[in-house]
Protein backbone atom coordinates (compact mmCIF):
# COMPACT_ATOMS: atom_id res chain seq x y z
CA UNK A 1 0.00 0.00 0.00
CA UNK A 2 1.12 3.64 -0.61
CA UNK A 3 1.44 6.66 0.97
CA UNK A 4 -0.50 8.13 -1.38
CA UNK A 5 -3.55 6.27 -1.16
CA UNK A 6 -3.46 6.95 3.08
CA UNK A 7 -2.23 10.67 3.39
CA UNK A 8 -4.31 13.40 4.25
CA UNK A 9 -4.07 15.85 0.78
CA UNK A 10 -4.20 19.51 1.21
CA UNK A 11 -3.20 19.68 4.99
CA UNK A 12 -3.63 22.71 7.13
CA UNK A 13 -0.28 24.57 6.33
CA UNK A 14 1.06 28.05 7.75
CA UNK A 15 4.35 30.22 6.69
CA UNK A 16 7.12 30.95 9.01
CA UNK A 17 5.89 34.52 9.61
CA UNK A 18 2.68 33.60 10.94
CA UNK A 19 2.08 33.89 14.63
CA UNK A 20 1.92 31.20 16.58
CA UNK A 21 -1.41 32.24 18.07
CA UNK A 22 -2.44 31.28 14.62
CA UNK A 23 -0.66 28.15 14.29
CA UNK A 24 -2.33 27.35 17.80
CA UNK A 25 -5.41 27.89 16.79
CA UNK A 26 -5.61 25.79 13.96
CA UNK A 27 -4.49 22.82 15.77
CA UNK A 28 -6.80 22.88 18.76
CA UNK A 29 -9.77 23.92 15.94
CA UNK A 30 -8.95 20.93 13.34
CA UNK A 31 -7.52 18.46 16.33
CA UNK A 32 -4.08 18.36 14.81
CA UNK A 33 -0.68 17.67 16.15
CA UNK A 34 1.83 18.82 13.39
CA UNK A 35 0.99 21.89 10.86
CA UNK A 36 3.34 22.03 7.71
CA UNK A 37 5.32 25.25 7.55
CA UNK A 38 5.28 26.50 4.06
CA UNK A 39 6.60 29.17 2.07
CA UNK A 40 4.17 28.98 -1.26
CA UNK A 41 3.87 25.11 -1.84
CA UNK A 42 7.72 24.33 -0.62
CA UNK A 43 7.94 22.82 2.43
CA UNK A 44 10.40 24.88 4.66
CA UNK A 45 9.56 23.40 8.51
CA UNK A 46 7.00 21.76 10.66
CA UNK A 47 5.59 22.63 13.61
CA UNK A 48 3.95 20.11 16.78
CA UNK A 49 2.07 20.99 19.22
CA UNK A 50 4.83 20.00 21.53
CA UNK A 51 6.87 22.62 19.72
CA UNK A 52 4.23 25.32 20.84
CA UNK A 53 3.98 23.92 24.62
CA UNK A 54 7.89 24.15 24.81
CA UNK A 55 8.08 27.84 23.42
CA UNK A 56 4.81 28.97 25.98
CA UNK A 57 6.97 27.16 28.92
CA UNK A 58 10.02 28.99 27.75
CA UNK A 59 8.92 32.65 27.31
CA UNK A 60 9.47 35.19 29.97
CA UNK A 61 7.23 36.60 32.19
CA UNK A 62 7.54 39.90 30.56
CA UNK A 63 6.30 38.41 27.59
CA UNK A 64 3.21 36.80 29.43
CA UNK A 65 4.09 33.63 29.81
CA UNK A 66 3.02 32.91 26.29
CA UNK A 67 3.76 32.77 22.63
CA UNK A 68 1.08 34.34 21.03
CA UNK A 69 2.87 37.21 19.76
CA UNK A 70 6.02 35.26 18.43
CA UNK A 71 6.42 34.39 14.78
CA UNK A 72 6.16 30.25 13.59
CA UNK A 73 9.48 30.34 12.73
CA UNK A 74 10.90 30.71 16.03
CA UNK A 75 9.70 27.25 16.88
CA UNK A 76 9.18 25.21 13.71
CA UNK A 77 11.76 22.64 13.31
CA UNK A 78 13.48 23.10 9.59
CA UNK A 79 15.01 19.79 9.55
CA UNK A 80 12.39 17.79 8.41
CA UNK A 81 11.90 13.75 7.40
CA UNK A 82 9.58 13.44 4.62
CA UNK A 83 8.51 10.93 1.93
CA UNK A 84 6.73 10.74 -1.15
CA UNK A 85 3.68 9.54 -2.30
CA UNK A 86 5.03 6.41 -3.93
CA UNK A 87 6.60 5.75 -0.86
CA UNK A 88 4.95 2.24 0.75
CA UNK A 89 3.38 2.77 4.31
CA UNK A 90 5.13 0.18 5.97
CA UNK A 91 8.41 2.63 5.26
CA UNK A 92 6.53 5.71 6.91
CA UNK A 93 5.92 3.73 9.83
CA UNK A 94 9.47 2.52 10.11
CA UNK A 95 10.89 6.34 9.85
CA UNK A 96 7.80 7.32 12.62
CA UNK A 97 8.95 4.54 14.76
CA UNK A 98 12.62 4.87 14.80
CA UNK A 99 12.75 8.63 14.78
CA UNK A 100 10.02 9.02 17.27
CA UNK A 101 7.23 11.03 15.01
CA UNK A 102 4.22 11.68 14.92
CA UNK A 103 3.67 12.55 11.58
CA UNK A 104 5.50 12.77 7.97
CA UNK A 105 4.44 15.43 4.96
CA UNK A 106 4.24 13.97 1.70
CA UNK A 107 6.21 15.97 -1.17
CA UNK A 108 6.31 15.48 -4.42
CA UNK A 109 9.69 16.88 -5.89
CA UNK A 110 9.61 20.23 -3.23
CA UNK A 111 6.16 20.46 -2.92
CA UNK A 112 3.89 19.85 -0.38
CA UNK A 113 0.81 17.61 -1.26
CA UNK A 114 -0.37 15.98 1.86
CA UNK A 115 0.70 14.46 5.43
CA UNK A 116 0.65 10.94 7.06
CA UNK A 117 0.66 10.41 10.83
CA UNK A 118 0.98 7.07 13.14
CA UNK A 119 -3.53 7.40 13.08
CA UNK A 120 -3.45 7.36 9.32
CA UNK A 121 -0.87 4.53 9.12
CA UNK A 122 -2.58 2.61 12.11
CA UNK A 123 -5.93 2.80 10.20
CA UNK A 124 -4.08 1.38 7.00
CA UNK A 125 -2.73 -1.76 8.90
CA UNK A 126 -6.78 -1.94 10.59
CA UNK A 127 -7.99 -2.13 7.37
CA UNK A 128 -5.46 -4.68 5.59
CA UNK A 129 -5.75 -7.08 8.71
CA UNK A 130 -9.71 -6.88 8.26
CA UNK A 131 -9.99 -6.21 11.94
CA UNK A 132 -13.34 -4.36 12.16
CA UNK A 133 -14.77 -8.20 11.49
CA UNK A 134 -15.29 -11.07 13.44
CA UNK A 135 -12.85 -13.35 12.84
CA UNK A 136 -10.50 -16.43 14.41
CA UNK A 137 -7.30 -16.07 14.74
CA UNK A 138 -4.59 -18.95 14.39
CA UNK A 139 -0.96 -19.03 14.25
CA UNK A 140 0.94 -21.87 12.03
CA UNK A 141 4.47 -22.86 11.62
CA UNK A 142 5.60 -24.30 8.30
CA UNK A 143 8.90 -25.09 6.18
CA UNK A 144 10.14 -21.82 3.67
CA UNK A 145 8.06 -23.71 0.87
CA UNK A 146 5.66 -22.13 -1.60
CA UNK A 147 4.14 -25.56 -1.85
CA UNK A 148 3.55 -25.82 1.65
CA UNK A 149 1.83 -22.73 1.84
CA UNK A 150 -0.67 -22.85 -1.12
CA UNK A 151 -1.30 -26.34 0.69
CA UNK A 152 -2.08 -24.15 3.70
CA UNK A 153 -4.39 -21.90 2.06
CA UNK A 154 -6.14 -24.85 0.06
CA UNK A 155 -6.82 -26.33 3.43
CA UNK A 156 -8.87 -23.34 4.85
CA UNK A 157 -11.04 -23.80 0.57
CA UNK A 158 -11.30 -27.35 1.25
CA UNK A 159 -12.94 -26.82 4.96
CA UNK A 160 -15.22 -23.81 3.83
CA UNK A 161 -13.26 -20.95 5.46
CA UNK A 162 -12.57 -17.64 4.06
CA UNK A 163 -9.29 -16.03 4.92
CA UNK A 164 -9.59 -12.34 5.76
CA UNK A 165 -5.93 -12.07 5.85
CA UNK A 166 -2.52 -13.43 6.50
CA UNK A 167 1.05 -12.05 7.95
CA UNK A 168 4.27 -14.38 7.15
CA UNK A 169 7.24 -13.75 9.21
CA UNK A 170 10.79 -15.75 9.58
CA UNK A 171 10.11 -18.60 12.45
CA UNK A 172 13.23 -18.89 14.89
CA UNK A 173 14.17 -22.04 13.23
CA UNK A 174 16.17 -22.11 10.05
CA UNK A 175 14.14 -22.06 7.48
CA UNK A 176 10.68 -21.89 8.75
CA UNK A 177 7.77 -19.28 8.57
CA UNK A 178 5.37 -18.68 10.89
CA UNK A 179 1.45 -17.45 9.09
CA UNK A 180 -0.62 -15.38 11.56
CA UNK A 181 -4.05 -15.79 9.74
CA UNK A 182 -7.64 -14.28 9.77
CA UNK A 183 -10.28 -16.27 9.20
CA UNK A 184 -14.45 -15.99 8.51
CA UNK A 185 -15.42 -18.80 11.58
CA UNK A 186 -15.86 -18.93 14.75
CA UNK A 187 -15.22 -22.33 15.03
CA UNK A 188 -11.59 -22.84 16.35
CA UNK A 189 -11.57 -26.49 17.20
CA UNK A 190 -12.17 -27.42 13.69
CA UNK A 191 -9.80 -24.91 12.14
CA UNK A 192 -6.66 -26.09 14.09
CA UNK A 193 -8.29 -30.06 13.62
CA UNK A 194 -7.98 -29.88 10.02
CA UNK A 195 -4.42 -28.13 9.97
CA UNK A 196 -2.55 -30.46 12.04
CA UNK A 197 -4.33 -33.39 10.02
CA UNK A 198 -2.42 -32.15 7.12
CA UNK A 199 0.44 -31.44 9.19
CA UNK A 200 0.62 -28.31 10.47
CA UNK A 201 2.39 -27.02 13.89
CA UNK A 202 -0.26 -24.84 14.83
CA UNK A 203 0.44 -22.50 18.05
CA UNK A 204 -1.73 -23.12 21.10
CA UNK A 205 -3.02 -20.01 23.24
CA UNK A 206 -1.88 -20.18 27.06
CA UNK A 207 -5.34 -19.47 28.55
CA UNK A 208 -3.53 -18.46 31.59
CA UNK A 209 -1.72 -15.51 29.78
Amino acid sequence: MLVGKRMTRDPKTVSPGDPLSRAAAILREGRFHHLPVVEGDRLVGILSDTDLRNVSFGAPPAEGGGAGDRKVREAMRTEVWSVTPDDSVEDALLILTREKFGALPVLSGDRLVGIITRADLLNAFVDILDVNEVCFCVDVTFPRSLARFEELIDTFAQIGVEVRSVLIAPQGEAGALNAHLRVATIDGPAVRRALRERGFVVEERDLRL
